[in-house]
């Protein structure tokens, strides 16, 4: 509508003109000697609009003919670099569906003309891992550091990714533990840190990076807390074969206050202390946690630890049973207590009690040797045999379990 409007207003501005110029048309005289044009105004501007055109056609074909190397050296840029973008997504297609070999090939392709050699190098040396070339994986990873050296965590945590993948943990370590320098709360890097730290068995190394874990968030503060659980209980499993007096108590002390309440290191710092004899403190210690907090692997513990005072541990020992009356382990205790007491009669009264509240296997056992000291040969060869009984069917029924069949209880013969 507007396009009509607008010729309309032109033919009619045109015929205006036209009129005007036929009861007008002007002249023009343009004198220079010995010669002379003479025209109408009419025919003139016509003449002039005519000629600038003219002379704009020859000016424009003359640009665009200087300018024809320039246009085609773009044009051909242009192309290079659609196709390298193209390879780049090809090769990065590639690496997404496994086929590395081809992968490293397209990758490579689109190198020369890309301008993102950052993912080249990253994607090429992810390629060459995944065809197990570790040394054309390192090449890729140091090209892409000299390519784009501002790109350093990028760069890094692709090849402590890749080291950690193809198990060579030492050189992933180093490699974060470098980066770590530059970027001390980068999340991911905590979190790969922790990993390596953990496959390593470097639980020194992992009880440092749980401040920081935490501080970040880098991981969920029940996974956070495992770890440092896992770390501390294995450091008070490594106290014991240096030799050294103190080793176990300062690692120990090292034990932040509240995971020293934890049953199971608890129990793994009573087991030390029972392996180097100290006795009277690990009745100490256990008699504390288990009055703290009931657990039935520190009662089964207490009964080891082989006090001075034996006679005392049983009246310790026997004051939970008021509250704890049913429970196997206590009374397993309480047999084994009883009968490093030389109260015979007691420890077979609680090993009874024991098997009839279904008690472990090692009751069976330790009931046994009770009764065959005793001289009681014939029920002791009985208990042996119901002891062995029990731990086959328990075997049988691990091994059903494993199968996915349910489980089936296994009751005591009385």
């Amino acid at each position: 509508m507007k396009l009509l409007l607008f010729i309309i207003a032109l033919l009619f501005g045109a015929a205006l003109i036209t009129l005007y110029a036929l009861d007008n048309p002007g002249y023009v005289l343009i004198a220079h000697a010995p010669w002379s044009i003479e025209m109408s105004l009419t025919l003139f501007i016509p003449l002039m609009i005519a000629a600038f055109f003219l002379l704009y056609l020859i000016l424009f074909i003359i640009v665009r003919l200087w300018r024809i190397p320039r246009d085609v050296a773009r044009w051909r840029k242009n192309r290079q670099a659609r196709g390298a973008r193209q390879s780049l997504i090809d090769g990065l297609s590639g690496l997404a569906e496994g086929n590395f070999a081809e992968a490293e090939t397209l990758l490579l392709a689109g190198m020369r003309h890309g301008d993102t050699p950052l993912l080249n190098y990253l994607g090429a040396a992810i390629a060459s891992d995944g065809q197990g070339n570790i040394e054309k994986r390192d090449e890729y990873l140091a090209l892409a550091h000299k390519n784009a050296a501002d790109d350093k965590l990028a760069i890094g945590m692709t090849q402590a990714n890749l080291q950690h993948q193809t198990h060579q943990l030492e050189q992933s370590l180093a490699t974060l533990n470098e980066l770590r320098g530059d970027y001390p709360k980068h999340k991911q890097l905590l979190k790969l840190l922790a990993r390596v730290h953990l496959e390593l068995n470097d639980w020194t190394g992992l009880i440092g990076l749980i401040p920081d874990l935490r501080e970040t968030y880098a991981m969920t503060a029940e996974e956070i807390s495992s770890l440092e659980l896992q770390a501390h209980r294995e450091l008070l499993k490594l106290s014991l074969p240096s030799g050294k007096p103190g080793i176990l108590d300062k690692a120990w002390n090292a034990v932040p206050k509240a995971l020293r309440r934890h049953p199971s290191l608890i129990a793994i710092y009573a087991q030390q202390l029972i392996k180097q004899n100290e006795m009277a403190q690990a009745e100490s210690v256990l008699r504390a946690a288990i009055e703290d907090k009931w657990d039935q692997a520190l009662v089964e513990l207490y009964g080891q630890a082989q006090s001075e005072n034996s006679a005392e541990q049983v009246e310790t020992a026997e004051g939970w049973l008021s509250v704890h009356r049913d429970d196997a382990k206590l009374l397993l205790t309480l047999a084994r207590l009883a009968a490093r007491n030389n109260q015979d009669d007691k420890a077979r009264g609680y090993f009874e009690q024991c098997l009839s509240y279904h008690g472990p296997a090692e009751a069976y056992r330790e009931y046994g040797n009770l009764l065959e000291r005793l001289g009681d040969k014939d029920k002791a060869l009985g208990i042996y045999r119901r002891g062995l009984d029990i731990h086959s069917n328990d075997w049988r029924n691990a091994a059903t379990r494993g199968r996915g069949s349910p489980p089936t209880r296994t009751r005591a013969v009385r």
